[in-house]
């Protein structure tokens, strides 16, 4: 009976062995967090939220068995604007970054702020990013030099460049040559016409941003892998890294950061304006854009496959969101906003750039087993702007001192079936109908307020900004579509204390408001002006992988 006793014992230790170091941490003791985060995803893009055709099954396989978050907010209806806000806790125009950073920018998100690779590092956490950026192109922005142990990705949008795709057997239609604009003038203009970037920031002739560069970063060393890069390997060279990361990281806490490339539309020589590999081309009844969310999921399929192989699946949260809204102009080559399509503006162009829901309402969950209540969900308001104070936390970490942030810590919405926003006020900025700053809307409670009303980025015919005085109101639990507004440019009515407490917010919030400004880190060895774009050799005009369409 001992020898049978003693064998169970160490039968017993084996397996915790065998499952890794982590696993003998408590599952809420500096829990791994895992962030998928999509790229220019609408709402309605989703099967979990209801999409007809869309294959996304890891995606809804989570949600149903986690807690889907029918309020999440972007932190900005653009890219890089959102990515700052989620990375620092800090609303984007406190920190002085554009909408948008081109490809061949000087400057990025200063480096005096704290971002969460670094925030979490003190706590023992491993942190890896796979995918966008757009924070700042230079090595010295990179995720490699702001707290982050590795890197590969695309260091901005997956239209900033031109890439190559290599033929597939079961492609309809081959990659066409290059046509149009060869550069990234065409959106640019767009961009700074909608107030999203500086218009000291249009491209040069910065070889470095005519092609896309996948950039790899570790152990301190930066490497130029493929310029330009292959949209048909790309996503099994993305799981890979991430998988290859849970491997190397399973015996310490982590973090991984994963902002898909993935569904942003590309340069105008890929099919439809979207990639995907060959194994993903053609595969679902949605076209091209369908493919590519696909092929998103299969990368985050295989993510949370190994964080199980691994026994790791009760020592980790994951949640997932997207950046902003579908940009609209692009048409079937983007997404959906679903339901959210802002009926009282009159336009059809309510998504990306918009701070009507289309563009900053996000489809999002919450999953850690044994930690979240499956099959829940929570018409709570989150943000974006709460995964750093979040995350810090569930890491054990303070937020650092003298250091103003817009999150909140949205722990008792992820955790308790019941639970409580900590935002009174959400201020959303960007998308302004109005000359000057502030911002653009806020959600208080069941109502969301716009002082401000403008379509998405591009524009469209006939469609206007307006600017209201004092606001436009919604119940927007009842209305979601902003169909039916109850007051408009007035406070009286049945609705006077409502959007007295809102105005009242607002001056408090135009208070604590300081607006940042960005500061250049001084020029690297080889850097300066028409060459601060990534370029893998300067010698062959960064062209280091052949022609970037067949």
């Amino acid at each position: 009976a001992p020898f049978i006793i003693y064998m169970k014992q160490s039968l017993a230790i084996l397996s915790l062995a065998a499952a890794g170091a982590t696993a003998l941490r408590a599952p809420t003791d500096r829990p791994n967090i895992v962030m998928f985060f999509v790229d220019d995803l609408g709402y309605g893009d989703l099967g979990f939220t209801g999409h007809p055709t869309t294959k996304s099954p890891t995606f809804d396989k989570l949600a149903k068995n986690g807690k889907i978050l029918t309020s999440w907010y972007s932190g900005c209806p653009v890219c890089s604007g959102s990515r700052s806000a989620l990375m620092t806790g800090r609303q984007f125009v406190r920190l002085g970054v554009p909408g948008v950073f081109g490809p061949t920018v000087d400057d990025g998100l200063n480096l005096n702020e704290t971002v969460i690779g670094k925030q979490v590092g003190k706590a023992g956490y491993k942190s890896a990013i796979m995918g966008k950026w757009h924070l700042g192109q230079r090595e010295v922005y990179l995720p490699g030099s702001r707290g982050f142990d590795r890197y590969l990705g695309i260091p901005y949008s997956d239209d900033m460049g031109k890439a190559r795709a290599t033929p597939c057997k079961n492609e309809t239609s081959p990659v066409s040559p290059l046509l149009g604009d060869s550069r990234w003038d065409a959106s640019w203009s767009d961009y700074i016409s909608d107030g999203y970037a500086r218009s000291t920031d249009s491209v040069d002739s910065d070889p470095g941003g005519e092609y896309l560069p996948l950039v790899y970063q570790k152990d301190g060393n930066t490497t130029v892998l493929e310029q330009p890069l292959d949209f048909s390997t790309l996503a099994q060279k993305y799981r890979d890294f991430a998988t290859q990361a849970i491997e190397d990281f399973k015996d310490d806490p982590f973090l991984l950061y994963m902002p898909f490339s993935h569904v942003h539309t590309t340069a105008s020589n890929q099919p439809e304006m979207q990639f995907s590999g060959c194994a993903f081309k053609n595969v679902t009844k949605r076209g091209m854009f369908g493919d590519a969310l696909a092929e998103a999921d299969w990368i985050a399929e295989g993510v949370i496959s190994k964080i199980e192989s691994l026994g790791l699946e009760k020592n980790t949260l994951v949640l997932f969101s997207s950046d902003n809204g579908p940009w609209m102009v692009r048409g079937k080559s983007a997404g959906s906003t679903g339901l959210f399509y802002g009926r009282t503006s009159g336009y059809w162009n309510v998504g990306k750039g918009s701070t009507w829901e289309g563009g900053v309402r996000e489809a999002a969950f919450a999953y850690w087993p044994g930690q979240i209540t499956p099959g829940t969900r929570s018409t709570e308001v989150v943000s974006s702007l709460d995964f750093f104070p979040t995350a810090s936390k569930l890491a054990g970490v303070n937020l650092p001192e003298g250091v103003y942030y817009d999150g909140r810590d949205m722990s008792s919405v992820l955790f308790n079936d019941a639970g409580k926003s900590e935002h009174e006020f959400l201020f959303l900025y960007g998308g302004h109908g109005c000359s000057g700053e502030g911002p653009s809307a806020v959600r208080y409670g069941k109502y969301k307020a716009h002082f401000s009303t403008a379509p998405g980025l591009g524009g469209c015919e006939g469609c206007r900004a307006i600017c209201y005085d004092p606001l436009m109101l919604f119940d927007i639990e009842e209305d979601p579509s902003e169909a039916y507004p109850l007051a408009v440019n007035t406070t009286t009515g049945p609705y006077a204390d409502v959007i007295a407490k809102i105005m009242a917010a607002k001056a408090k919030e135009a208070k604590t408001m300081h607006y940042g400004t960005l500061v250049k880190a001084p020029d690297q060895p080889g850097e300066g002006p028409g060459k601060y774009g990534v370029c893998c050799d300067r010698s062959k005009n960064c062209d280091c992988n052949g022609a970037p369409s067949l």
